[in-house]
């Protein structure tokens, strides 16, 4: 890609966040893990529940749409967010 082709496509174009190595959710997933260290007061414990909590997250999410984490975060939580999406406990419509 030298020179400038204005009919240039990039290939992945919907790819998720990256931090690093990892995709932004598993690395959002081993944070929460951290938290619980730092709720606990332990390095260890937060080192040892962020490995957790991210090998859990990737078990999850595997073999799965790229976005499942938020699929399961819409359908497993209480938040209404959307004004214009019915309540994640309206499993059938009509209409």
């Amino acid at each position: 890609m030298s020179r400038y082709d204005p009919s240039f496509v990039p290939r992945k174009l919907d790819a998720p966040a990256k931090f690093l190595l990892w995709d932004f959710d598993q690395v959002a997933a081993a944070a929460a893990g951290f938290g619980i260290g730092i709720i606990v007061n332990s390095l260890l414990i937060g080192a040892l529940a962020s490995v957790v909590c991210m090998w859990a997250y990737v078990r999850l999410k595997a073999g799965r749409h790229p976005r499942y984490g938020l699929h399961c975060l819409y359908w497993h939580t209480p938040f209404k967010t959307f004004k214009r999406t019915p309540p994640s406990s309206r499993r059938r419509f009509i209409g």
